[in-house]
């Protein structure tokens, strides 16, 4: 048994074991929450020609809008591979913007999925990202809508976009233009092709809804960086 001295000193030792192990989990969950926040060059608005004619002609009560839809995708080939974490519709310019990005797990799971014979580097680009939007068909009969025979697919190519990386993940801002959402508009999706594999025909990698014609608009507010960006052009 051993005496009371080497006791309290087990017990110390226990403790810090236990103190370190919670501190070290509290340090991996904070770094984990603040790797997971898109990084600044993600979080102001992409400024071109069509935004910047319709932003001289409304300034700020210019119209941006979004909905609320889910922001992963979520079917079990797909699960967690990607993401959208902003997505923005600006009528009065026709264009969308949005965030897409995917982590470091999801380039591993690629290489799984195609049988590659080795990762890709994080520095390649391997997605191929398009808007496609549902127009429909027979706008008398609106109960054939989940009949994508009476549905009407426009594909959108990114304008532009920007690339950014952190630890955990891989971001683009795509700016699509010419997008116009209208009463005949029945949803509107990001779809996603790995870049050796693309086939429009096909079913895509991913995908992910960011407009459907039944959930409510919601107004974005321009950010002071979003407006000093206008200012600047």
């Amino acid at each position: 048994m051993p005496n009371g001295r080497t006791a309290r000193i087990i017990r110390k030792v226990i403790k810090s074991i236990g103190l370190f192990i919670v501190l070290l989990v509290n340090g991996i969950l904070v770094w984990r929450l603040c790797s997971s926040g898109d990084p600044a060059t993600m979080k102001v608005l992409t400024v071109n020609e069509p935004l910047l004619q319709a932003y001289e002609i409304y300034g700020d009560g210019i119209t941006l809008q979004y909905q609320e839809q889910t922001t992963m995708t979520r079917t079990e080939k797909n699960y967690g591979y990607f993401g959208v974490t902003q997505c923005v519709f600006i009528p009065q310019a026709n264009q969308v913007q949005i965030v897409f990005r995917y982590n470091n797990s999801t380039i591993n799971h690629l290489a799984d999925d195609y049988g590659l014979s080795e990762i890709p580097s994080k520095d390649q680009t391997l997605y191929d990202v398009t808007l496609v939007m549902t127009t429909d068909r027979t706008p008398e009969n609106r109960d054939d809508n989940l009949d994508p025979d009476q549905l009407i697919l426009t594909r959108y190519q990114p304008t532009s976009y920007t690339r950014d990386t952190t630890t955990l993940y891989t971001y683009y801002r795509y700016v699509f233009d010419g997008v116009s959402v209208d009463e005949l508009t029945v949803g509107v999706f990001a779809d996603i092709y790995y870049v050796e594999d693309i086939d429009y025909n096909a079913a895509p990698y991913g995908t992910l809804c960011l407009y459907d014609d039944e959930s409510e608009w919601l107004p974005y507010k321009l950010t002071s960086d979003d407006k000093k960006a206008l200012a600047e052009k």
